[in-house]
């Protein structure tokens, strides 16, 4: 017993360190890719990235996850809608980047998951799955839905680090950086299926971003977009694709099997807040104390609701075994 609690505890400490990996290596792709974006489109960033994500874990599944590749063959369909969503969020969230102040677009992106998942339970699975919202939650999730609207508000009012943009780009900007996020967590909990089923992260990892990188490859021809001429070469690419997207997602793929999602919640709450400081060093955006106090506001209220879900849970669970 003993020996499993000190397993356990290496185990969540080496999951909050990854974590926190993650989250910073997320704060600096937001803002160097926010930066990027004003020169060149991110449908090239999108077809780089994720077709070399493809071609680097493809061929390790291929080798060490045979089991898991089986079990996709009989579930073609979900896989074909990870595909989907997942094509739908990283290509709203990308262009999200584009638009809007980088910052706004991690809160909006991030900070609707809880409420759609939680919406998505209640109202679409069968049987209404997870543990009942308590009093607790629901002022959570009220904060956390205020926090949204505050930072969508000082975007359509010109308040945030990005001044001076069209009225219509703000608005597109928040609309994809929200949907993107209500389609990030409904590939999430479809990749929960398939890993439920016995489908190893690696193995989906490699098989999930296809339909990204075909889509923006068929957006690229059929909306050409003139290159500017510092135009990235190739390799500059590849490189800002794998240490900034694939990487991040391999990392944050090991925080989840490590630590617990209540540690992984509250660690990537104070994503924003280093998106602000890396604005700073940055030096592009102005300084905006609207934008900081949205940050700060997020994080307290993801993290609010990731600890009253995480003891609703418990509380349920307990009342389960006595």
């Amino acid at each position: 017993m003993l020996g499993d609690s000190r397993l356990s505890q290496r185990r969540e400490t080496a999951g909050f360190a990854v974590s926190v990996g993650f989250v910073c290596l997320a704060a600096v792709r937001d803002v160097y890719l926010g930066g990027v974006f004003q020169r060149i489109t991110p449908l090239l960033i999108a077809i780089v990235a994720f077709t070399l994500c493809t071609v680097v874990f493809l061929p390790a599944a291929i080798v060490s996850s045979r089991k898991s590749l089986a079990v996709l063959r009989h579930r073609l369909g979900d896989l074909l809608w990870v595909n989907i969503t997942t094509a739908i969020a990283w290509i709203t969230f990308l262009y999200g980047l584009k638009l809007i102040e980088p910052l706004v677009v991690q809160i909006l992106y991030s900070g609707i998951g809880p409420l759609s998942v939680i919406w998505i339970e209640r109202n679409l699975s069968a049987g209404g799955r997870g543990a009942p919202i308590t009093r607790g939650e629901r002022l959570a999730y009220l904060g956390l839905l205020v926090t949204l609207a505050f930072s969508a508000l000082i975007t359509l009012a010109g308040l945030s680090g990005m001044t001076g943009q069209p009225a219509g780009s703000a608005v597109l900007g928040v609309v994809l950086a929200t949907s993107g996020g209500v389609s990030i967590s409904v590939s999430t909990m479809l990749c929960r299926k398939l890993t439920d089923a016995g489908v190893t992260p690696s193995a989906l990892l490699s098989l999930r971003f296809p339909a990204t990188a075909l889509s923006a490859a068929a957006m690229m021809s059929l909306f050409p977009i003139g290159l500017s001429s510092d135009f990235f070469l190739v390799d500059a690419m590849i490189l800002i694709a794998l240490l900034l997207i694939i990487v991040p997602n391999y990392v944050n793929l090991v925080a989840i099997s490590l630590a617990s999602p209540l540690t992984v919640r509250v660690v990537l709450a104070v994503g924003p807040v280093l998106i602000f400081f890396g604005q700073l060093v940055e030096g592009r955006l102005t300084v905006s104390l609207y934008s900081l106090m949205a940050a700060i506001l997020y994080g307290l209220a993801a993290i609010s609701a990731a600890i009253a879900r995480q003891h609703a849970i418990r509380t349920a669970e307990s009342r389960v075994v006595t």
